[in-house]
């Protein structure tokens, strides 16, 4: 874990860089849980961010079209009116599609950003990013 600091406004901030493996998730849970209840950001609020840290993380590792031993970063920013997380890695970007019903195992993770986020998306320059906000 890296990067750890103070930003304007009374907020914090925190980059991680982690491996893409399966230990990846865990690790910016606890980090970005860690560092929301220093904030005190906890309850419903910080559950529903750890739940898509986990969730984007999660895509990262299973999903990335990079290379296998390109990492994972992940930067968070609490402030007064939320959070935003961004999650970066090696590969070429994507198109989301929709959710399949047929298809119960998979296709949950943007889904649930798109129903919890209040806004979200993906950049495909330097890698992938896929970013999310949520308003106190």
């Amino acid at each position: 874990m890296s990067g750890e600091g103070e930003i304007a406004g009374g907020g914090a901030s925190l980059r991680l860089e982690l491996d893409r493996d399966i230990s990846a998730p865990a690790i910016a849970r606890s980090a970005v849980a860690e560092r929301l209840g220093d904030y005190g950001v906890d309850g419903s609020f910080g559950q529903t961010v750890v739940l898509l840290v986990s969730e984007v993380v999660s895509n990262a590792v299973r999903h990335s079209s990079g290379p296998p031993d390109a990492g994972i970063s992940l930067d968070a920013t609490v402030t007064e009116k939320g959070v935003r997380i961004a999650v970066t890695d090696a590969g070429a970007g994507f198109e989301p599609r929709p959710r399949d019903p047929d298809r119960l195992g998979e296709g949950y993770g943007l889904y649930l950003v798109a129903k919890a986020a209040s806004a979200w998306g993906i950049d495909s320059e330097n890698g992938t990013t896929v970013w999310f906000e949520l308003e106190r």
